[in-house]
């Protein structure tokens, strides 16, 4: 499965899912980015198996993530893909703490 594309990105908080960010993976970069944070990184997928290692950036007003807030946070995403959407457990560099998050393909790359 070819990964290139624009994902909606999603975390699970104690409410519900909520959007956290618009990623772009292309051939293996990726690069996400809200109105409160940036990622930056790199994804590889070996058959069914997603994993990300990403630097993420925080500016402005941005909320607590893996218990604490930070200007940067050190993060790994595994994940089984299942398609056009997938759920995967993020954790920062400690290993402490874990997320959910789920992505969705939204559109193709231009």
């Amino acid at each position: 499965m070819n990964l290139n594309g624009i994902w909606k990105v999603e975390l699970l908080t104690m409410y519900d899912w909520e959007p956290r960010a618009t990623a772009f993976f292309e051939n293996g970069v990726y690069r996400g980015a809200s109105s409160e944070h940036y990622a930056v990184g790199s994804y590889t997928l070996d058959g069914t198996k997603f994993v990300a290692e990403l630097s993420i950036i925080t500016h402005g007003q941005s909320k607590a993530l893996f218990g604490k807030k930070a200007d940067h946070l050190d993060v790994t995403i595994e994940a089984e893909v299942k398609g056009e959407s997938f759920t995967g457990t993020a954790k920062d560099n400690s290993g402490t703490h874990l997320v959910q998050y789920r992505f969705t393909r939204m559109a193709e790359l231009p």
